[in-house]
């Protein structure tokens, strides 16, 4: 892999001063109480693929982070039968410059799309805020899955929940690795 360049590593920069700034507020704590719940669950999984990608443009994601107060981010992926451009909006945890993703699916028992697509095109793209990085996705070990789970129900609690529904499915966590 080359060298990062000054400008990448500006870009960098840029990221890790967006995600500083965002804040968590009455709304976060609302959603980490009412997360945990199945029927938010089951209503959110509904409905926020549908509301999110349309609140991420607005103001550079900077109103998306302001409503959630979450690390957020938009994933860009090429669907794995399809063949399609999709965006998902996803939490997602820092590990350095790596960004890590888990697939909860909220709770139900089967894995979502986006994470078929990532196997299948594990080249992507992330919309941190205003800020497009580029990626590569690979699944994690079991030993790096469980020492970095308890880092996402530090973010959100209820993904401690979602484990509890889906029974002895094990959700697919991947580490993007940004590149130039």
């Amino acid at each position: 892999m080359p060298e990062p360049t000054d400008s990448w590593r500006a870009r960098l920069a840029q990221v890790r001063q967006y995600e500083s700034s965002v804040k968590s507020g009455p709304l976060t704590a609302a959603a980490k109480r009412l997360g945990r719940t199945e029927g938010f669950a089951a209503l959110y999984g509904r409905i926020g693929p549908l509301v999110d990608p349309r609140l991420a443009p607005i103001a550079d994601g900077r109103l998306m982070a302001t409503v959630y107060g979450f690390p957020m981010l938009m994933l860009n992926t090429i669907g794995a039968k399809s063949g399609q451009p999709r965006i998902s909006p996803l939490l997602y945890v820092r590990d350095g410059d790596d960004v890590l993703l888990i697939g909860t699916n909220f709770g139900q028992p089967k894995h979502p799309g986006w994470t078929a697509n990532l196997l299948a095109h594990p080249q992507a793209s992330v919309d941190i805020g205003p800020y497009n990085l580029n990626v590569t996705a690979t699944t994690v070990s079991d030993v790096e899955w469980a020492l970095m789970f308890p880092r996402f129900v530090d973010v959100y609690p209820g993904y401690e929940n979602y484990m509890e529904r889906r029974g002895n499915l094990v959700p697919r966590m991947f580490r993007l690795i940004p590149h130039q």
